[in-house]
């Protein structure tokens, strides 16, 4: 699955903030990115990447980020 869901955000987060994040982390940039208040769903170009995103940004900073959407967190 390519698409995550990335929680506990500021209402103020961009965009352009989510993608400055995944940058300066050396992931992949992602294709689209839906940003709803609080959480975003991100799609990257595979599932690789996803899983890489996952590695990199799970327990390091304070966002939630998981393959899916909010219904999916807790399987």
């Amino acid at each position: 699955m390519n698409k995550l869901y990335v929680g506990n955000l500021s209402p103020s987060v961009t965009v352009e903030d989510l993608e400055q994040l995944f940058g300066e982390r050396e992931l992949p940039a992602p294709e689209q990115v839906l940003l709803k208040s609080g959480y975003a769903f991100v799609d990257f170009p595979d599932q690789n990447s996803a899983i890489k995103a996952i590695e990199t940004l799970s327990g390091k900073c304070v966002l939630e980020v998981g393959h899916g959407g909010p219904e999916e967190k807790g399987s």
